[in-house]
């Protein structure tokens, strides 16, 4: 388990959001509570409050979803179920889509198991991701599509470029010009992932 950005807590959601979402939140106090499952269970917890914000690296997911797999045509990735709720309080419309949207929180680390279980439950579904605008989350855009193409590459930060491992090819990206789209033109693969971004100098969605 993880310590991430303080924030002012759930207290910024509107009471849309909180309704939507209730059937997926355990609230203790002023805290939220998501819990990140995988077959076998429960096996990590993220907690979301006033001063505190914990979101834990284990396998696990936290899935939003009411309605059959198939009717799914939107799945939202993020690091956090937080950043989820502060993403739809941005964007409300997407809440609209009874059973036609899920969301799913990865927690830290996200793997390749993680998104292609989804991808197999949600087989209609046009993947979005909604990871910080920083190096990390760039990079983590880049994972989410390589593991939905059924690839993988290595990712390192030296100096001010992003170093690429990606089969036998070797490649670098200045980080200010790195992203998804520059890195699917650069290793040639096209994931049809759609990534949001906050917009100005926010970094995340929970800044704004």
């Amino acid at each position: 388990m993880m310590s991430m950005r303080i924030d002012s807590g759930p207290s910024l959601l509107n009471s849309e959001v909180k309704a939507f979402f209730m059937d997926w939140i355990t609230v203790h106090e002023d805290t939220f509570q998501f819990s990140y499952q995988d077959s076998t269970g429960i096996i990590g917890t993220e907690y979301w409050g006033p001063g505190l914000r914990l979101a834990p690296s284990s396998a696990g997911v936290w899935l939003a979803h009411d309605g059959l797999p198939a009717q799914v045509r939107h799945l939202f990735l993020s690091h956090s179920a937080a950043d989820i709720l502060c993403f739809c309080q941005l964007k409300p419309e997407w809440m609209k889509e009874t059973g036609d949207v899920a969301f799913a929180g990865l927690g830290l680390l996200a793997n390749d198991t993680q998104v292609k279980c989804l991808i197999e439950r949600y087989a209609n579904a046009k993947m979005h991701t909604i990871f910080d605008s920083g190096l990390i989350g760039r990079v983590s855009d880049c994972k989410v599509a390589l593991w939905k193409c059924g690839r993988d590459a290595t990712f390192k930060v030296v100096d001010d470029y992003v170093l690429i491992q990606y089969r036998h090819k070797r490649c670098s990206i200045p980080g200010a010009m790195f992203s998804l789209n520059h890195f699917e033109k650069t290793i040639g693969i096209r994931s049809g992932i759609r990534s949001h971004k906050p917009r100005g100098v926010f970094e995340s969605s929970r800044n704004i």
